[in-house]
């Protein structure tokens, strides 16, 4: 498989949550793109609590300046209702190491009592956990 030479993603909202597909390797500019698509659909949101499912499998890394933006990004999130996260990644512990730099808190519990985040190695397992929590990507309203 070849990847796009900055990186790609996808994102969308379904019921309460954020789904993204991430794709290849991100510098600053994917990475920057990626955020300013996510605040403008989690608008949508309201300030209601929603959750955020990432399948980063096809994900190669970031570069390591984007680290800081997601962390940031992450906290805005928190902010505008943002309580669990599910990232779905494939077996190793890089992306994860990787992934675990843009926690938007080192003292997680005292900082961000609300938000939880979890990693799976697959998509389903991410699914239930999310949908134990309150959040589905399939929502009725009553």
């Amino acid at each position: 498989m070849q990847f796009p030479p900055y990186g790609n993603y996808s994102v969308d909202i379904s019921g309460n949550v954020l789904e993204v597909f991430a794709l290849g390797a991100w510098n600053l500019k994917t990475t920057q793109l990626f955020v300013e698509e996510m605040h403008s659909l989690i608008k949508r949101f309201d300030g209601e609590p929603w959750a955020a499912l990432m399948d980063g499998r096809r994900w190669v890394l970031a570069t390591p300046d984007c680290q800081a933006y997601l962390s940031e990004a992450i906290k805005t999130n928190i902010a505008m209702g943002l309580c669990r996260s599910a990232y779905v990644l494939d077996s190793g512990m890089v992306k994860k190491a990787h992934l675990e730099r843009t926690h938007p808190s080192k003292q997680r519990d005292s900082e961000f009592p609300q938000y939880e985040r979890q990693y799976f190695k697959k998509y389903f397992e991410a699914l239930n956990w999310l949908n134990q929590e309150g959040f589905s990507p399939i929502l009725t309203k009553p």
